[in-house]
């Protein structure tokens, strides 16, 4: 069991699906909360070079095994101690709603890309039905894992996480959901012209490009 509570497991996953998502000429990646390495592991035998920051330190000292640097930090506290222009990616897979402040932190984690790079995250949906489902029922419940992790200080819809992205100079450049499909939801999403697809996603998988400023762009005020 780690720190808070937590089974093991917690920081162990690998989520391919995430890797997937890392453009091959992203050579260099953050990985924010990069738990035990399980994802910047499979990133490392692409041959990124990967750098992880996590906030416990067990986790942390398991993620040293595969990763090429970990810091051991509370980004939100500590800040994110790399000069700007230092990555192609940042992840933030399953971290951005345990934050306080997460706005700020994406801002901040922009800043260290290089011109063109990616934010690639995974964040659940709040609008999905079941959650709609049981608030109809006044029940809001959290749990050890999912939508209502007990872990989650913050909600957001699609349209939520692309506001999100904007304001952190991100523009979005793919979006994917993450949901158990079955013919009759297939079904739905097609007569529904993928209307219902906001409510059977758990989780939207995100891809945002840093915009790079036109060089015929006025200069802010």
């Amino acid at each position: 069991m780690q720190p808070g509570g937590r089974p093991d497991a917690y920081y162990v996953q690998a989520r391919p699906d995430v890797a997937a998502l890392v453009p091959p000429e992203c050579r260099r990646v953050l990985e924010i909360g990069c738990g035990a390495g399980g994802l910047g592991r499979l990133l490392k035998d692409r041959g990124h070079t990967v750098i992880g920051v996590e906030l416990v330190p067990e986790a942390a000292e398991a993620a040293r095994r595969h990763l090429d640097r970990v810091v051991t930090a509370d980004v939100e506290a500590d800040g994110l101690p790399f000069p700007p222009g230092s990555f192609d990616a940042v992840i933030f897979a399953d971290v951005l709603e345990h934050l306080i402040d997460p706005w700020r932190v994406l801002r901040e984690a922009a800043e260290l890309l290089a011109s063109g790079g990616r934010v690639i995250a995974s964040i659940p949906n709040v609008q999905n039905a079941d959650v709609i489902w049981r608030l109809i029922r006044g029940r809001w419940e959290y749990r050890e894992r999912g939508i209502l992790d007990r872990g989650h200080l913050r909600f957001f819809t699609l349209h939520g996480v692309r506001s999100l992205f904007a304001q952190a100079g991100l523009t979005v450049e793919h979006v994917g959901c993450r949901y158990r499909r079955t013919w009759v939801r297939e079904a739905l999403c097609l007569l529904t012209a993928g209307r219902a697809r906001a409510f059977l996603t758990r989780q939207y998988l995100v891809v945002g490009r840093k915009i790079i400023p036109r060089a015929d762009s006025p200069a802010p005020p």
